[in-house]
């Protein structure tokens, strides 16, 4: 860890170097993630709600969502730029050094411009949870706690299959990124909005039904609720699992370059 965050400081420290291009990059980042708020914002004084869903209910999963992709985004670039290495052969850097492979894909690469980003859904979600009306409790916060830590776990996981998938192309990417980039805006919303069909892709394939809409009922007491619902994001910890187990056979199956 200790290696980890000294790694971090120095790509800060680097980035601060062109203070123009840190700031605008920033300012683009916010931005970015300010038109998905404003998009919510019109939504819904245009139609009152969506499919039942009220202004704070959409801005507590559009938080979360944020939140979650933006900060793996910001600490786990290694694995987004990942591809890269591959293709320049310096992958095979990695593989001789006496450290492990992941960590030094982790610590490959740092987007400080993430940070506003992080910040800004930060505060959505804070105003989210003030405006929510629900009475907290131990049991509400844990469910909200493992809806945040779910969507972690998944972005993660997501950006993780995402290089490991290098090890066999590098030229399909941008498919990928459907996953990555699309599953933020998916995940931006109750998944009930959806059809049934692209719904249960995105609950019983790639998990964000689990972290986003079934603990949400769970937290908001809808009727249709089940008391485990709180619980599904623990489900995120399998899609993780699945998700190395695919990086370590993309390692034990890749060969040099012999660059």
């Amino acid at each position: 860890m200790k290696l980890y965050l000294k790694s971090i400081w120095m790509f800060i420290k680097c980035e601060l170097e062109y203070r123009a291009s840190f700031i605008l990059s920033t300012v683009a980042s916010i931005l970015s993630s300010f038109f998905s708020f404003l998009s919510v914002i019109i939504l819904i004084n245009k139609f009152g709600a969506i499919k039942g869903w009220t202004l704070s209910e959409i801005l507590l999963v559009l938080g979360i969502a944020g939140f979650g992709h933006s900060a793996i985004e910001m600490f786990c670039r290694g694995l987004d730029h990942f591809h890269l290495e591959v293709k320049r052969g310096l992958l095979d850097q990695i593989l001789v050094r006496p450290r492990n492979i992941t960590f030094q894909v982790l610590c490959s690469n740092f987007q400080t411009s993430k940070c506003g980003r992080v910040v800004e859904n930060i505060i959505i979600l804070i105003y989210a949870i003030v405006t929510l009306g629900v009475e907290w409790n131990l049991y509400k916060i844990i469910i909200l706690s493992l809806m945040i830590i779910g969507t972690l776990i998944i972005f993660f996981s997501v950006l993780l299959l995402k290089a490991s998938f290098s090890f066999w192309t590098i030229e399909g990417m941008e498919a990928m990124n459907i996953i990555s980039d699309g599953g933020r805006e998916l995940a931006s919303y109750p998944i009930d909005i959806y059809k049934k069909w692209f719904a249960d892709i995105f609950t019983y394939i790639i998990p964000f039904g689990c972290v986003n809409y079934y603990p949400l009922l769970c937290l908001l007491q809808k009727p249709e609720a089940k008391w485990w619902y709180g619980l599904l994001p623990l489900t995120t910890f399998i899609f993780m699992a699945i998700s190395f187990k695919v990086w370590d056979y993309g390692l034990k199956s890749y060969k040099s370059t012999g660059s």
